[in-house]
């Protein structure tokens, strides 16, 4: 199918896709910072963007324009990252899911390429359904959630933020960007349950035992890839079909 991005279409062309039945809009979003020496920091947003966008193609949804900015916290204090506060930042996502109801649109899915939005987004859209009952429906994807069988699959090890899965991500859709000779082993650093490091002592972090270091192969990656944007198209079908199904439009 071909891909709409939404901010590329005159408002007539908008008024026009609405009339003619297109209810869904996917909503990428992500934040700024930083993501090791070896991937940029505006990581979360492309990955975001990339699998919206893929996603866009396979199923005929339009894509909105991503927010590019989010709820950094612990990795603040690295050049590169911008912290929105969380009460504005429910604000704003608020504010811009309303705007895309009030054009028409019925179903927003919110593809999110960082795990700091999460509590948010979820207690906005949450509140969001409050009017117009059953008219209304809010998915929101963790993307890096829909990982984890083909990182055993394809690589047999975990991943984490900056590693193997984000670094994959980014070196399928924007390779340009990748500095593989800047990673270093040294440079990762392990969570560890009841300890807390303000900022964070690596910009590469690792949320569970075993190697969760880049894989900088591209072939594998795009496996990879793929596979996640695989899952995703099967989770929310299957949602927007019980969805439907519950509200009596089948």
């Amino acid at each position: 199918m071909t891909l709409t991005k939404l901010g590329e279409l005159t408002y007539p062309q908008i008024a026009e896709l609405i009339k003619d039945g297109e209810i869904t809009l996917l909503f990428p979003v992500g934040t700024l910072e930083p993501h090791g020496r070896h991937a940029p920091v505006g990581t979360d947003n492309f990955c975001a963007e990339e699998i919206a966008w893929e996603l866009g193609k396979r199923t005929g949804w339009p894509v909105a324009p991503t927010l590019n900015y989010g709820i950094t916290s612990g990795l603040i204090a690295y050049p590169g990252g911008v912290k929105i506060p969380k009460l504005q930042y429910e604000e704003l996502i608020k504010i811009i899911l309303e705007n895309f109801l009030q054009m028409g649109f019925r179903r927003i899915i919110i593809i999110n390429g960082h795990g700091g939005n999460t509590e948010s987004i979820g207690k906005v859209i949450k509140d969001l359904i409050v009017e117009d009952r059953g008219n209304r429906h809010f998915i929101n994807i963790d993307w890096w959630y829909q990982s984890t069988e083909p990182l055993k699959e394809i690589y047999g090890r975990p991943g984490g933020h900056a590693a193997l899965d984000e670094t994959a991500c980014i070196l399928v859709f924007r390779p340009e960007l990748v500095r593989e000779g800047d990673f270093s082993l040294e440079e990762q650093s392990r969570m560890k349950p009841g300890v807390t490091v303000a900022p964070y002592s690596s910009a590469v972090l690792v949320y569970e035992e075993g190697d969760a270091s880049p894989d900088f192969d591209r072939e594998k990656a795009t496996k990879f890839v793929e596979r996640i944007i695989d899952n995703i198209e099967e989770i929310l079908k299957e949602e927007v079909r019980i969805f439907e199904k519950s509200f009596g439009r089948l």
